[in-house]
């Protein structure tokens, strides 16, 4: 799985990709196979370090995603 992870405040530079294992969900939760992810203006606040309760470094961006529930 790949995941796109804000490493610090700045430019686009601090964003990388890295490659994790999959995911298993619990009993209450689903499992999605992510077609399309975005970032909103929110997450490029707070990537900038602009957004008031943007969440702390490093952290894994893109929440909004489109897919198949598997």
């Amino acid at each position: 799985m790949k995941q796109i992870v804000n490493t610090g405040n700045g430019s686009y530079d601090v964003l990388e990709i890295h490659d994790v294992p999959d995911l298993s969900p619990g009993a209450d939760e689903l499992l999605i196979e992510v077609k399309a992810s975005g970032l909103n203006f929110a997450d490029i606040l707070a990537r900038k370090g602009q957004y008031p309760d943007g969440p702390d470094k490093p952290c894994v961006m893109g929440y909004e995603v489109s897919g198949i529930v598997a």
